[in-house]
């Protein structure tokens, strides 16, 4: 993997069995084909985010736990999803302003589900109402990024689930959940 500076067109090309001239005519240039790529990748993103944690207050808790779990696991196999947006944001930082403009959108959406969750957890009972919900789901959007990081470096989810188990048991549930899960 060369990332985005590292990647000319040949190599899209040879990867994607189309000519230079192909990818041109439909994509314009390199930056567009990426950006392209990108929008599709951040919708996809979006929408199995909001898969996994919409639905009702009674369950909210569960899909929380659930989704920090399936971060820890996505290394099991040697076949680590990479989040492109992650990825991007990491290797070009501020070169790119439109690219930068559709990671932070992305990455906004992703704390906003995580913190509705995080409400619907509260209002069943189950989250501390007095807890701060944005603080939360940042704390959780940071350890799933961070979990996602660890296993495409190699991590296995035998490594990484203790670390998922112990951020869960770190939000600030109420007594008798907290209990359960300990």
């Amino acid at each position: 993997m060369t990332g985005y500076a590292g990647t000319s067109l040949d190599d899209v090309a040879a990867a994607t069995g189309l000519g230079r001239g192909s990818i041109y005519a439909a994509f314009g240039d390199k930056h567009e084909l990426f950006m392209r790529s990108l929008e599709e990748f951040c919708e996809r993103n979006e929408a199995r985010v909001a898969a996994v944690l919409d639905g009702p207050d009674e369950t909210a808790v569960s899909r929380l736990h659930a989704f920090l779990l399936a971060s820890a696991q996505m290394g099991d196999g040697g076949t680590a999803q990479k989040c492109m947006a992650t990825k991007f944001a990491v290797e070009l930082d501020e070169q790119d302003p439109e690219a930068l403009a559709r990671v932070a959108q992305s990455f906004s959406v992703f704390r906003r589900r995580l913190r509705d969750c995080v409400l619907a957890a509260q209002r069943h009972g189950d989250v501390d109402p007095s807890a701060d919900a944005d603080v939360v789901a940042g704390l959780l959007y940071t350890v799933t990024r961070g979990l996602q990081v660890m296993a495409s470096a190699g991590q296995t989810a035998e490594e990484l689930e203790p670390v998922a188990e112990a951020a869960f048991r770190s939000l600030p549930l109420t007594r008798s959940l907290a209990d359960s899960h300990r």
